[in-house]
């Protein structure tokens, strides 16, 4: 899936190469409500699970719920493999989290 118009700071599934956008629409288009829904629509998440987190918060986003920052880091903290992607996405829903 490699996909030369994608800015390497929008992919969120290293493993696929799967951009916000795709997950985003996906989840937007199949009204999807879970990471394994996201995961056979996209291939998002499909592989080392570093980025359920990012794809839980976009599914709580989509369904206007408020993410609990705290119970997302002790769920899918422990697997993230970039570091500083949480606060670039934790800001935008007025929630801090802590460094990754």
């Amino acid at each position: 899936m490699d996909n030369p118009l994608v800015n390497e700071s929008d992919i969120i599934c290293k493993c696929f190469q799967v951009s916000e956008g795709t997950i985003r629409a996906c989840i937007g288009k199949n009204d999807l409500t879970s990471i394994e829904e996201v995961t056979q629509a996209c291939e998002a998440g499909g592989g080392c699970h570093s980025c359920h987190i990012l794809i839980q918060l976009f599914l709580d986003q989509h369904q206007h719920k408020q993410s609990n920052v705290e119970a997302l880091m002790s769920q899918y903290g422990g697997k993230i493999k970039k570091r500083g992607i949480l606060s670039r996405f934790f800001k935008r829903s007025k929630s801090s989290v802590p460094a990754s």
